[in-house]
């Protein structure tokens, strides 16, 4: 059985649109589009004082809009991925998490967001570094840059291609969720190859 670790934030949740969105309507006019946003760190392209401005924007003042009020990356997909959860649970070879990194405000605005789209996945983990996206995984889709760049040892990596992550290499990449989702053959060519790693591990 593979551990699939899938991260919210520009794989299921448009985080880069909302918070372009509550920054133009908060702070300043930028109307940066969301293809522009060429570096993972918001500090390169949003105004704010400190990295301690940004994380109290996005953790206590703005949470809500900016993690709750998010659309899905894509129209439908949240229907579409509870059916891939239905699949792989009816097929009981595989076990899927969601991971995000949420502090503060932003957990009970990330429930919200599950609700409000019925995600009805069962396991969520809010971890507390891009790291620990990779908690008890095999495989981490991601769109997170510094998640795949510490893979650890022996597990496989998918990036979900963004602006900001282009620079970053991955064992493979991805345009959507949907292309794991909708495509058996490539997904079970990932799934092979940690059942072979287990193997070998175990042996």
């Amino acid at each position: 059985m593979a551990k699939i670790n899938i991260s919210l934030n520009e794989v299921l949740r448009d985080f880069i649109g909302q918070f372009n969105y509550t920054y133009d309507k908060y702070i300043e006019k930028k109307e940066l589009k969301e293809n522009e946003i060429t570096s993972f760190n918001l500090l390169d392209h949003y105004k704010f004082k400190s990295i301690d401005d940004l994380n109290s924007f996005l953790y206590s003042e703005a949470s809500l809009e900016i993690f709750g009020h998010a659309d899905q990356k894509i129209d439908g997909l949240i229907g579409k991925f509870n059916t891939f959860l239905m699949d792989i649970e009816d097929d009981e070879e595989h076990q899927i998490k969601l991971v995000s990194k949420e502090f503060n405000k932003s957990i009970p605005a990330t429930f919200f967001f599950l609700s409000k789209t019925g995600c009805r996945a069962k396991n969520i983990e809010f971890v507390n570094n891009d790291n620990d996206e990779w908690l008890n995984a095999d495989v981490l889709i991601t769109a997170n840059p510094n998640a795949l760049l510490n893979k650890p040892e022996n597990k496989i990596s998918v990036k979900v291609k963004t602006s900001y992550n282009t620079d970053v290499s991955a064992d493979y990449e991805i345009d959507s969720i949907l292309d794991f989702m909708n495509n058996p053959e490539l997904r079970n060519k990932i799934l092979t190859i940690i059942t072979t790693i287990t193997y070998e591990e175990i042996n």
